[in-house]
């Protein structure tokens, strides 16, 4: 074996295990169930390394368009590409990247039928109507008295004031 196909090896278990764990997390995180059981390896028709894992599982296209939107895969090396989708490859919907020179994909087949559906409605027989009891019209309250301000300043004088009209003039004992 040569330098340069065991550094390519090494590239390609780096960016394996790097595509796993950040699935795996990402899975585990959102409570998806979608999976990559396998990766394959092949040639790019340019001399690089290809990483293909199919995802597969319940919510498989769901899952991949999240991961895509929503992950931040983490990418430090020189050269790293972020991950965007491929729309080359009829049949597929493709989420590819670059990490340490090797390209990484992740794909499910576009006839993928294992979306989330929303609920159908059930069709029962409608609710008879309810009938409810008008509310009984509110009593008309009395209108307020109306008095002068300066009557209801004199009216409200507390006992704390030395000038009140009840208060007796006291007069000193000799």
């Amino acid at each position: 074996m040569t330098d340069t196909t065991t550094h390519q090896a090494a590239d390609v278990t780096s960016a394996r295990t790097h595509a796993t764990d950040s699935w795996n997390l990402f899975t585990l995180q959102k409570g998806y169930k979608a999976t990559v059981p396998d990766w394959q390896t092949r040639a790019c028709p340019d001399g690089s390394v290809l990483l293909s894992g199919q995802v597969v599982g319940n919510g498989a296209e769901y899952a991949l368009a999240r991961f895509a939107r929503d992950h931040y895969l983490v990418l430090g090396q020189y050269g790293d590409q972020r991950p965007q989708f491929d729309i080359t490859q009829p049949g597929r919907t493709v989420l590819v990247w670059l990490y340490g020179g090797v390209w990484v994909e992740l794909w499910h087949p576009e006839t993928a039928v294992d979306t989330p559906k929303a609920a159908e409605p059930v069709h029962d027989a409608p609710a008879p109507p309810v009938a409810v009891p008008a509310a009984p019209e509110p009593k008309p309250k009395p209108a307020a008295p109306v008095c002068s301000p300066v009557r209801s300043l004199i009216s409200r004088a507390s006992g704390r004031l030395p000038y009140t009209r009840n208060r007796r003039k006291e007069t000193p004992a000799a």
